[in-house]
């Protein structure tokens, strides 16, 4: 099973008991692109925790980190924005080269909220999805 099928069923998995469903994953090049659906208010820092601490429970367990982005949906359908998290900044926490708060600030500095939320779906990937 190919590393993007791993981590994408891991989240889908793991995310669901915190309200984070996680309805396709695809990856293009060197980046992995997650949709999920949320009962929260648009990006909230709960939800990105949430992904972000499953992630690192990833990274503990050997996954190999890759360049990630996520497409956040309301219960609707509709468009709330997205976020990213990069692969060098796993590996730079680890190393200790720099902190929790600089991890969650760079992750958080990523966000982008849709124009007028919820937006129409954005599309992405002519690749395989599940």
């Amino acid at each position: 099973m190919a590393a993007s099928d791993d981590i994408g069923a891991r989240l889908e998995r793991q995310l669901m008991s915190h309200g984070v469903y996680v309805e396709r994953y695809v990856r293009e090049g060197e980046t992995l692109h997650v949709e999920y659906e949320t009962a929260a208010a648009g990006l909230t820092k709960g939800d990105i925790g949430n992904v972000c601490a499953e992630l690192r429970e990833a990274v503990n367990a050997g996954w190999d980190p890759s360049d990630c982005r996520f497409w956040v949906f309301d219960t609707n359908g509709g468009f709330c924005g997205d976020w990213r998290v990069r692969a060098g900044w796993f590996r730079a926490l680890d190393r200790g080269d720099i902190s929790e708060t600089d991890f969650s600030t760079l992750v958080l500095s990523t966000r982008e909220p849709a124009a007028e939320p919820p937006a129409e779906r954005p599309a992405f990937g002519g690749g395989k999805t599940h």
